[in-house]
């Protein structure tokens, strides 16, 4: 009787085991098949104007049409990035918050103390949205007439040259740093709380320069406002063609091999279906020839992954900038 009793126990705590995982799946499922009844929020880490948030705009435009519902975004500029990630690590895991990321997604704890969040333990990517670029600027009427002559008088400046920022850990201030450590040079690193008003003060010449997104650059170059001095990746900007890349000129910018990239996360347990339809949106969006124009004349161009894929290459990223910035955190740190 008591072997009996003890099968017939472990057999209902199978039972429910069984059922408990059912009944998830199925939750899982329905929500998924319900997805979404009210507005996804994408959330900007900056300040609007900037290239996440031109790009995380259009994405949103186009999954608003794939996923049937409306996806609104959402700035949260502050730290660097670090107030939007934190915030979206802790929203309801259910696939209405998201969060538009870029390289400081995987690098401000090495900049920033208590940031919040963990990218790899507290999200689940979405997906990979493109890869971009960054151009180091200068106002147009600066003496500075090249990269060459920018380094000379940097190195012969030091803090009296400067190069703004969007906050300690930012994909430009990583630039910054890159391109410093490379050239041997120690400007003035200059935080702001988005490019936006970094370009203000640029163009008002409180600033020496500034790595900013093609799309922020190109129209004012061709408005005599700034000039581009050097383009981040292996080839020149089609609307820049008298341009050099770092590279040409000997300068190969640790971690900006590839350029920049951009891509959507979601709070750590969101369930799979949810994850695979937006995942889904995200790249019929991509696919569709009025969103690759938008971004691609300012030098932003698509790149589509799955979850696991993009999933793969934050575990990747992280474990790269971890060897980077720890020789620059020393410095870096306030």
């Amino acid at each position: 009787m008591k072997v009996g009793s003890f099968w017939l126990k472990r057999l209902g705590v199978c039972s429910l085991a069984v059922f408990s995982f059912w009944s998830g799946s199925s939750y899982a499922l329905a929500a998924a098949a319900d997805f979404p009844d009210h507005p996804i929020s994408l959330v900007v880490p900056f300040a609007a104007g900037g290239p996440v948030d031109v790009i995380a705009r259009a994405v949103a435009d186009g999954m608003s049409k794939e996923i049937n519902g409306t996806v609104v975004v959402e700035n949260k500029p502050g730290a660097g990035g670090a107030i939007a990630f934190s915030y979206v690590g802790r929203a309801k895991p259910d696939g209405y918050t998201l969060v538009a990321v870029d390289m400081s997604f995987v690098v401000l704890s090495h900049f920033h103390d208590n940031v919040g969040y963990d990218p790899v333990k507290d999200f689940k990517m979405v997906g990979q949205t493109t890869l971009s670029t960054l151009v180091l600027v200068v106002p147009a009427d600066s003496k500075t007439q090249d990269l060459d002559s920018f380094v000379q008088n940097a190195r012969q400046a030091g803090e009296g040259v400067s190069i703004a920022n969007a906050g300690l850990g930012s994909t430009p201030h990583l630039a910054g740093l890159s391109f410093a450590k490379v050239a041997k040079i120690k400007p003035l690193m200059v935080p702001y709380r988005g490019m936006t008003p970094a370009v203000t003060d640029l163009l008002a010449g409180r600033i020496s320069s500034a790595f900013v997104g093609p799309q922020s650059a190109v129209g004012l170059v061709q408005e005599g406002k700034l000039k581009m001095l050097a383009a981040i990746g292996q080839e020149r900007l089609k609307e820049a063609p008298n341009v050099p890349t770092f590279a040409e000129k000997g300068m190969d910018l640790p971690g900006f091999k590839r350029g920049t990239w951009y891509g959507i996360a979601a709070p750590a347990g969101t369930p799979a279906p949810v994850i695979e339809k937006l995942n889904a949106a995200l790249n019929r969006a991509l696919d569709k020839p009025d969103l690759q124009k938008r971004l691609e004349p300012m030098g932003i161009f698509v790149q589509k992954t799955t979850p696991s894929e993009f999933d793969g290459f934050i575990r990747d990223q992280v474990a790269q900038w971890n060897e980077i910035a720890a020789t620059v955190k020393a410095a870096a740190k306030p």
